[in-house]
């Protein structure tokens, strides 16, 4: 009896933990129950219009069905990279998220109502499956990945996930674990909450980048020299680039308030940047924008800021 008892203990309380990671997924990803409705949502049996049975053309214009300009499924409006309460009752984050705020990501086409300079392509002539530094030593080269065709599904799981922000357990071949922080009821789109891990999405795909050692900066490493990433953040008198960014400006860290921890996110937007370059920003010292690093002014490489003002948050030379 007592051997029973145990076996239906450990079972509901796998039950329980399985059903609470779930849940924290949030909307219609995750969370699902025995006659669960959600599969409607982007499912047919029979009629789909789109591969995997999907109720849209292609997995992005799934997404952006409820995510898109015109979509009314979600308030997280990633095509243009800000956050409307008004547009779903059944999209948490109203509670913590300021109404019209750019979100943490960025966006496809906009930020801050600006057209993106660069971007993360999920659709047109420009979506491939290739990724600058993918692997471990090819930084200033583009590699194909693991996915044929590269979509919203190439890093999101959108039947939920154990990541932060469904971030899938499996990237381009690479496990990737970003720990929860603010999946609850309502969550925060503007306001960084993020733990250990941050930067292992973007490793699964750029690993090259993904260096850790101290003074990596200072150390060559193959043929060129790299910014260091995932250190705790400490740098002369800036005790916190959020909150006394020169000029007014202000860089997202992970784990704030323990380790203020430097991610990739800290300087580049996952989604798209409306950042624009000039001057030495514009070419850099070559001229030649075909490098990442000499960003043009059509080509801002994701970054958050303005020209070079990612480095001056920090140094404030």
């Amino acid at each position: 009896m007592r051997k029973y008892f145990f076996v239906l203990l450990v079972a509901i309380v796998l039950v329980l933990v399985i059903a609470g990671t779930a849940s924290a997924n949030g909307g219609p990803h995750g969370g699902y129950t025995a006659t669960t409705d959600a599969c409607a949502g982007c499912h047919r049996a029979h009629t789909a219009t789109g591969p995997k049975l999907l109720v849209e053309t292609s997995t992005y214009a799934l997404c952006m069905s409820c995510h898109g300009t015109t979509g009314t499924g979600a308030d997280t409006d990633v095509q243009d990279g800000y956050f409307l309460s008004t547009r779903s009752a059944s999209t948490t984050g109203t509670a913590n998220t300021t109404d019209n705020a750019p979100l943490l990501a960025g966006g496809f086409d906009f930020y801050k109502t600006v057209a993106t300079t660069s971007k993360h392509e999920m659709t047109g002539a420009g979506n491939t499956n290739l990724a600058w530094g993918n692997g471990a030593t090819n930084r200033g080269v583009q590699v194909a990945i693991t996915d044929a065709t590269f979509s919203c599904a190439s890093c999101h799981d959108p039947h939920g996930s154990p990541n932060y922000r469904i971030l899938k357990a499996t990237v381009n071949g690479a496990a990737v674990a970003v720990a929860q922080v603010d999946e609850g009821a309502a969550k925060d789109y503007d306001t960084e909450q993020w733990s250990t891990g941050q930067s292992n999405i973007c490793a699964a795909c750029h690993g090259a980048y993904h260096k850790t050692n101290p003074g990596q900066g200072s150390t060559l490493d193959g043929s060129t020299y790299t910014h260091r990433i995932g250190m705790a953040y400490t740098y002369g008198a800036n005790a916190n680039p959020e909150t006394v960014g020169m000029g007014g400006l202000t860089l997202p860290l992970a784990e704030t308030g323990t380790n203020n921890t430097v991610a990739c996110q800290t300087c580049h937007l996952p989604h798209g940047s409306s950042a624009t370059m000039a001057g030495f920003a514009n070419g850099g010292p070559t001229g030649s924008g075909t490098q990442p690093g000499n960003t043009t002014v059509a080509d801002s490489a994701l970054l958050r800021l303005d020209n070079r003002a990612v480095c001056e948050v920090c140094h404030q030379k």
